[in-house]
């Protein structure tokens, strides 16, 4: 896959490292430092012993949340641009290095600015806002020098920040006289929701902008700060917003494709799904079949011991109609699937108790179940989210446990049982990567969120859901959604 940044690859490297090396000190750590906090006694009337107990289960909980974060990190870093064509074939890559391709005129480095924007998940509105502010400051002149020699580049960085532009493209291998190492530096300091301007951006609205001139006017307001009048900033970079908004909305990453017909789509959280994941074979990947393996001894992962074989791989459905989740009689639904014993896929003891997340919205290729399993069942979210089909979660699954589509149950270490829906496959061709899931079988599941809501904060899996954070014992697939929803449509169900 194409990387969405020259630095993701760096990032993700930096976290594999932490979660391989630093992330084991760091808990080893923190185990020791509760247990010194968990032997504090009261003093001299002083009730320390409480408030040492409770720093201390933090301590802890804080180490494992490192972890979360840091597989999160890494899903970030493995964002990719794809072409998916309406045909379903294989996605093709892109080359990072082509989106900063530009002939050097106005418009042709206006198209890259937006290329790169919309490869970073800007909005239409808020990815013209900016370039409105970058016309009305330098014209796409990338080298342009303004206020007596003292700024420079695309939003005319002055002094200080001039100097923080030069010392980032230096540190990161740039050309601070080149649009990527500008660009690239953009998002870093102004863009990016984590940085002291991107929350400030945030906070007052301009990554939901409604149009391209308010989003202009924020980051003016935010970011540039120039000595303009409102009035001015509103009719001159809104409107320079607002002409590039017409030119490029609706294009995706702006990238040409009038000869290929197909679109963009743009992935921040993981691998791009494309018309082929849901179709993947065994082929693909260094073995035939299920084989489910449970570590000897019995412990709280898969129980029993050695290899045993599991039940041989489901193949994609081939869906030749769509029937809605608001006509399906979920109650019989389920009742029903609660008497099958389905197939059962044991899960490596210890693996499981990272659980990153991806955006329901990421899905683009029109081709692919993932995305007429969302036409069909909607894309719908509980209060804090989290993707469901009917009170099943949505999540995505290697294919050693099923398909899109495919009802499965997760069980838990102590037991407990989370009902899931496959919405989209992992991809085992991605860095560290196995047949259980990413960063080598630690993260079996992951959760289908709200990206609107989720990206750009801190939310974790487990800070709503403390239960989850737990190693997974077994994944039961219980059937598919495409072939059962016809037998249990409302006022029509009837048992399979």
């Amino acid at each position: 896959m194409a990387k969405i940044s020259v630095e993701a690859s760096q990032l993700q490297s930096a976290a594999k490292s932490y979660l391989s090396g630093e992330s084991s000190t760091i808990e080893k750590t923190a185990s020791s430092l509760s247990q010194t906090l968990a032997s504090v006694s009261d003093t001299d009337g002083f009730p320390l012993s409480s408030a040492a107990s409770t720093l201390g289960s933090n301590v802890k909980n804080n180490s494992e949340d490192i972890k979360t974060v840091l597989t999160n990190v890494q899903n970030f870093a493995e964002g990719a641009i794809a072409i998916d064509d309406e045909s379903g074939n294989a996605s093709k890559e892109v080359d990072y290095a082509s989106l900063f391709k530009s002939d050097g005129s106005a418009e042709g480095n206006a198209k890259v600015v937006w290329n790169y924007l919309k490869a970073k998940g800007l909005s239409d509105e808020a990815a013209a806002g900016v370039m409105g502010n970058i016309q009305a400051e330098c014209n796409f002149r990338i080298t342009a020098v303004g206020d007596g020699g003292t700024s420079f580049g695309l939003i005319q960085w002055h002094a200080g920040r001039w100097d923080n532009l030069k010392k980032f493209c230096k540190q990161h291998g740039y050309d601070s006289s080149s649009l990527q190492g500008q660009l690239e530096f953009l998002w870093y300091e102004s863009l990016d929701p984590n940085s002291s301007y991107g929350k400030k951006l945030a906070s007052r609205g301009f990554y939901n902008a409604k149009n391209a001139t308010d989003a202009a006017v924020l980051f003016h307001d935010i970011v540039e700060k120039s000595a303009s009048s409102a009035e001015t900033v509103r009719n001159k970079r809104g409107g320079y917003a607002n002409n590039w908004y017409n030119k490029f909305k609706g294009t995706s990453s702006g990238i040409d494709l009038s000869d290929t017909g197909a679109t963009v789509a743009i992935e921040g959280a993981k691998s791009v799904t494309d018309a082929s994941a849901d179709t993947s074979s065994s082929g693909d990947y260094s073995y035939s079949g299920y084989t489910s393996y449970s570590s000897s001894g019995g412990g709280g992962g898969g129980g029993g011991g050695g290899y045993r074989a599991a039940a041989p791989a489901t193949t994609p459905v081939e869906v030749t109609q769509i029937i809605g989740a608001d006509n399906l009689d979920f109650e019989k639904l389920e009742a029903y699937l609660a008497t099958l014993e389905g197939k059962t896929v044991d899960v490596p003891d210890g693996l499981g108790k990272i659980h990153s997340y991806m955006g329901w919205q990421m899905i683009t290729a029109k081709s692919s179940n993932q995305y007429k399993l969302r036409q069909a069942a909607g894309m719908n979210f509980d209060e804090q989210g989290f993707g469901k089909i009917g009170d099943r979660y949505v999540v995505a699954t290697t294919t050693t446990f099923g398909q899109v589509g495919d009802f499965i149950d997760v069980k838990q270490a102590d037991g407990s049982i989370i009902k899931c829906i496959i919405g989209d496959i992992k991809s085992q061709k991605d860095e560290g990567c196995n047949q259980w899931g990413h960063n080598n079988g630690q993260c079996v599941v992951e959760f289908v969120v709200d990206k609107s809501s989720w990206y750009g904060t801190n939310k974790t899996v487990v800070k709503y859901h403390p239960e989850f954070n737990q190693t997974i014992s077994s994944i039961t697939n219980k059937g598919n959604y495409f072939t059962l929803a016809e037998s249990y449509q409302k006022n029509t169900a009837v048992q399979v």
